[in-house]
């Protein structure tokens, strides 16, 4: 059954919204939030790399909390979240889904098979986390075979 959230009552644009600028109305970045059974965190790109592109996952940045960037290293860097709705440009906010369905890219050398567990690898794409090295977390499980470069359903787990 899924739960609505109550709280943080956040007013401003859903999950998909995207802006340069923040109003008086728009969240503050860290804010948290529940959407059905999804939950998500609000960022802002730093405009350093690249956009965020969805099925992809940020990391942070390292400049100032809840500022995040798509380059990532392989097996080494810590997801955020996960943009699902919307692309999330350069030098803007918008919602980054920490736990619950999406869509991700695994990298352009590496495929899954359903229910193989994923590690972030390099520039916001996915890998296969490897079970003869331990050099980052899971941060999610594949639903389906997902071919190499491209795009297939997880559940998707952030700390």
């Amino acid at each position: 059954m899924a739960f609505e959230s109550a709280g943080p009552v956040v007013f401003g644009g859903g999950k998909s919204m995207v802006t340069a600028t923040l109003g008086a109305n728009d969240p503050e970045v860290g804010t948290r939030k529940t959407f059905g059974d999804e939950e998500y965190v609000f960022v802002y790109n730093t405009g350093a790399d690249a956009q965020i592109n969805p099925g992809h996952g940020a990391v942070l940045s390292a400049v100032t909390g809840y500022s995040v960037t798509v380059s990532s290293t392989s097996s080494s860097d810590i997801l955020l979240g996960v943009c699902k709705h919307a692309t999330i440009t350069t030098a803007a906010y918008g919602w980054l889904m920490t736990r619950g369905f999406t869509s991700v890219e695994m990298g352009a050398s590496y495929s899954a098979t359903a229910g193989d567990l994923l590690e972030l690898a390099g520039d916001g794409t996915f890998d296969v986390k490897s079970n003869t090295t331990a050099n980052a977390n899971f941060v999610g499980k594949a639903m389906e075979a997902i071919a190499s470069g491209a795009s297939g359903q997880a559940y998707i787990s952030c700390t």
